[in-house]
Order: C-alpha cells, then sequence, then structure tokens
C-alpha cells in the first residue's frame, strides 16, 4: 500500500506538466500550417480571435487574425488567413511559408453569445526545420558543400588520431619487450658469472 506523502508527491510532480500539455500541430519552414479551431454554429455566429501566446484572460492578446464571424476585419501579416468556412464555425488559422520564429503558442478565442462567456483554445505549433523556400539553389548548395568539407575533415582528423594512438602503443609494445629483453641478458650474464666455464 502507498502512503499519501508518497502519491501526493507524484501528484504535484505531474502536475506541471499537466498545466503545460496543449494540442500539439507540426509544421515545416517554408511551408503552409493549419491550426484547427471549430465551433457548433447552431447557438449562432460568435466573434473570435487568434491570438500569440496561452489563453489566459478574456482578452485577445497579440492579435493575429479577427473576425466578426461573418469576415475578417484584421490581418497582422498576409500570411494570416482564416481558410475554412467560417460561417460554418470553422476559424481554422492558416498560417503560409512558416518559419522556426512561428514556433509557439496560439490562442483561439470565441466571444459565445448562448453559452454565456469565452471558450478559448491554446494550441502549441513546432515547426521543424526543412528546405527553405526562400534561399536560392546555390546557396542550399555552399551549404552542404562546407557541411561535406567539415564532415570530411573531421573523420581526416579521427583517422589520424587513431593511427597516431596504434603507433605510439606499438612502440610502447616494443620497448617494453626490449626493456624486458635487456633485463633478462643482464640477468643471464650475472647469472653466467657465477658459474665458471670447464
Amino acid at each position: 500500500m502507498t502512503h499519501p506523502q508518497v502519491f501526493i508527491s507524484g501528484l504535484i510532480l505531474l502536475l506541471p506538466a499537466a498545466i503545460e500539455s496543449f494540442p500539439e500541430v507540426h509544421g515545416v519552414v517554408g511551408h503552409p500550417v493549419t491550426l484547427p479551431c471549430t465551433y457548433p454554429v447552431s447557438h449562432g455566429i460568435s466573434p473570435m480571435c487568434w491570438g500569440r501566446g496561452a489563453c489566459f484572460s478574456d482578452k485577445c492578446n497579440n492579435v493575429v487574425i479577427l473576425t466578426n464571424g461573418y469576415y475578417v476585419y484584421y490581418e497582422r501579416s498576409n500570411r494570416y488567413h482564416l481558410t475554412g468556412k467560417i460561417l460554418q464555425g470553422n476559424v481554422s488559422l492558416t498560417i503560409e511559408k512558416v518559419t522556426e520564429r512561428d514556433s509557439g503558442l496560439y490562442c483561439c478565442q470565441l466571444e459565445m453569445k448562448r453559452w454565456n462567456g469565452v471558450q478559448r483554445l491554446t494550441i502549441s505549433l513546432r515547426v521543424q526545420p526543412g528546405n527553405d523556400p526562400t534561399l536560392n539553389p546555390k546557396t542550399i548548395m555552399k551549404k552542404g558543400f562546407y557541411i561535406g568539407i567539415s564532415i570530411t575533415l573531421m573523420l581526416l582528423l579521427l583517422v589520424s588520431i587513431m593511427v597516431t594512438t596504434t603507433m605510439v602503443e606499438k612502440m610502447i609494445c616494443q620497448l617494453s619487450v626490449l626493456t624486458l629483453t635487456v633485463k633478462m641478458m643482464s640477468s643471464l650474464s650475472t647469472h653466467c658469472r657465477i658459474f665458471p666455464q670447464t
């Protein structure tokens, strides 16, 4: 049977992970990514906003996009769009040509009239490196060339260290054998002097 202190300690350790856990969406640099957010329109059309950062208050912070439920009236950049059917409750945010700087938390916040309050959803976006289409092929080739040279030089250095280590070990071994041979010969010559030859 577990002690209550151990059980409570375990819950306390797991609590930060539960609090920090948000639905996660993955994207690749240079490609579009969509952060899902929908609501039932059966209770009416709702104004909403998307903001950067977690949802913590009734106010939309660091606004990315705003809609009154019928049309979008503010976009921070032409990379942000609501590409779903807004009138059917699809207010998913699409970000065009994502960069690694786009990684982070996003808040979908809806002002639900019939449900008396604000509904919020925080989503975590993780953008993974990929081939950036804004770079021209020559730049990509140069980076690949320099990376290839760096790897080759590292391998050459590693091989030379291994060869040098092996050679030093052989020399030490040969010196040990030579030292042992000299000691044996010295001992043998001392031994031979004790017994005179007949």
